[in-house]
């Protein structure tokens, strides 16, 4: 059996768009101050202040800043993270 569907090339763009979206991101794990930044939607600079104000959580693997999700949410909620 051979199916075949007509759909508009709008529709395929928008569908391979989020999968790009979801490809880019991680579900779960560990995001670096790029990842960070871009999750907060903020530039570095400002994901390396609340570091150095002491309102984010992170970690630190060598010279990497590594953060959670649930950190970050805390730190823009004003918010304790919960670990």
């Amino acid at each position: 059996m051979n199916l075949h569907l007509d759909i508009p090339d709008e529709i395929v763009d928008l569908i391979a768009e989020r999968v790009a979206e979801r490809l880019e991101r991680p579900a779960e794990g560990w995001l670096d101050v790029d990842q960070a930044a871009a999750y907060i939607a903020a530039p570095k600079s400002r994901v390396y202040d609340l570091v150095a104000q002491e309102r984010v959580e992170c970690r630190r693997d060598g010279r990497r800043v590594l953060f959670r999700r649930e950190w970050l949410d805390a730190a823009v909620n004003g918010t304790e993270a919960t670990q």
